[in-house]
């Protein structure tokens, strides 16, 4: 680790921003009040206002294009904005390419395991121009491992987040 000098520098968009019609604020909207409605009935208001206050976050979410975040990798580790992931703390990598499964266009992506128990999967945004950099210099210090996009973030892509 120590003899493996570099320093990789990238800008990515936060996540993957989605413009959405008025019918798909409306469309989450009615779901949302539908299901807070339907609990209410049952007699669960908790999780009721729940739905009412997470579908409102995601709404103003949505609605904001995403922050760029200034990437790095270097000998302390994988840096994404403000926050340093050493490389003592990681397990193994892969690189997501700009194309899933399906053949749909989706950008670039770091899948990193950590050896953290409540935060096992992180998912670094990537630049296409630093794709072949960052796939060698991870591959100095990470073991490399097939691995998916989590759950979480598969599902809000489909939904339209």
């Amino acid at each position: 680790m120590d003899e493996y000098d570099y320093q990789i520098s990238w800008s990515a968009p936060e996540y993957e921003h989605r413009e959405h019609s008025a019918d798909w604020y409306w469309a989450v909207g009615i779901i949302s009040v539908s299901l807070a409605v339907a609990f209410v009935i049952i007699g669960n208001m908790l999780l009721s206002v729940i739905i009412i206050l997470g579908m409102g976050t995601l709404l103003f979410h949505a609605k904001y294009p995403p922050k760029i975040l200034e990437c790095r990798l270097s000998k302390k580790g994988v840096l994404a904005g403000n926050r340093l992931y050493p490389w003592e703390t990681l397990e193994s990598f892969w690189v997501l390419e700009g194309k899933d499964s399906i053949g749909f266009h989706r950008d670039p992506k770091i899948l990193l395991t950590s050896k953290k128990t409540f935060m096992p999967n992180i998912v670094i945004p990537l630049c296409e121009s630093v794709i072949d950099e960052v796939h060698q210099s991870l591959s100095h210090m990470l073991h490399e491992e097939p691995q998916v996009e989590p759950l979480p973030e598969r599902l809000m892509r489909k939904i339209g987040f």
